[in-house]
């Protein structure tokens, strides 16, 4: 039951420490297409999954499944590229709140995973 509530308690901390981060993070532009040397490499992953969608009603299997939960997930990545992100001024006071929720959250819910075996009844 301990290694339950460290578990517990180590997911909170880790929300908590990420929610915490997160309101520090700004974004400061964000274009929906993503430009790599000129190519809109965007574009190219629509026109990407478009094709693999008709293939996967055509074709449903696993295969084509892959492929385009694989190309769903670049054009995730793109459009995450194309914003431009920055961290406002924090005080040191702020960062180490920050730190502290967030790494012993991590910690925690390691704790509760790995002595999970220790609460177990014995046979």
């Amino acid at each position: 039951m301990k290694s339950l509530m460290n578990f517990l308690l180590g997911i909170v901390l880790t929300i908590v420490g990420a929610i915490l981060f997160l309101t520090n993070v700004k974004v400061s532009s964000f274009t929906f297409f993503y430009r790599y040397n000129g190519t809109n490499i965007t574009a190219i992953l629509i026109l990407l999954m478009c094709i693999l969608v008709v293939v996967y009603i055509v074709y449903p299997n696993f295969v084509t499944g892959l492929l385009l939960g694989i190309a769903f997930l670049a054009f995730f990545v793109s459009v995450i590229m194309s914003m431009k992100f920055y961290i406002v001024h924090m005080s040191a006071l702020e960062v180490m709140v920050i730190l502290a929720t967030f790494c012993s959250g991590i910690g925690l819910t390691l704790r509760g995973i790995v002595h999970a075996k220790d609460d177990l009844p014995e046979k």
